[in-house]
């Protein structure tokens, strides 16, 4: 019997160590990159950009620090993030989402929702919607939209 409780007991917390709690999203982000125009970004980033990945869309751009830049953005059916140093030069390229590039009137959403915060990672969900995930400081978080632009979750991630 007391084995059987102690067992009980250990699934519990392991069970709420895995678990996502919703939350409240008019906290303030405490992200560690700021969301900025692309009139900020000096013109050796943007011409590098476009050099790198001719037919780039949907490009945000985010400053890291006074002299690092990162943008997202869709190329080849995919959601891109590539750094640069102020010079212009590539420093880093993956691909944030193999699903195919995130439509636009969601990129908006979420931009408009946490206009600071730094997508590492989208998905497109079977259902048809789209996963962000983010970070804000040392949390991360998801946010769920519809194809339509609509947030349907928001929550920590654990």
């Amino acid at each position: 019997m007391k084995n059987t409780i102690i067992l009980a007991a250990f699934a519990a917390i392991s069970f709420t160590a895995c678990s996502k709690s919703a939350i409240d999203d008019n906290t303030t982000g405490n992200g560690n990159a700021n969301v900025v125009d692309a009139s900020a970004v000096p013109q050796a980033v943007r011409t590098s950009l476009v050099s790198n990945f001719s037919g780039a869309t949907s490009v945000e751009w985010q400053r890291h620090s006074s002299s690092s830049f990162e943008a997202q953005f869709n190329y080849s059916s995919q959601r891109h993030s590539a750094g640069f140093d102020d010079s212009g030069n590539q420093t880093s390229h993956s691909v944030i989402c193999i699903d195919g590039p995130v439509p636009q009137v969601v990129l908006d959403a979420f931009r408009q929702r946490f206009p600071i915060d730094n997508v590492y990672e989208w998905k497109l969900r079977n259902d048809g919607t789209w996963k962000a995930h983010f970070m804000r400081g040392s949390l991360k978080y998801e946010a769920t939209y519809s194809a339509a632009g609509a947030l349907l979750k928001f929550e920590q991630s654990a």
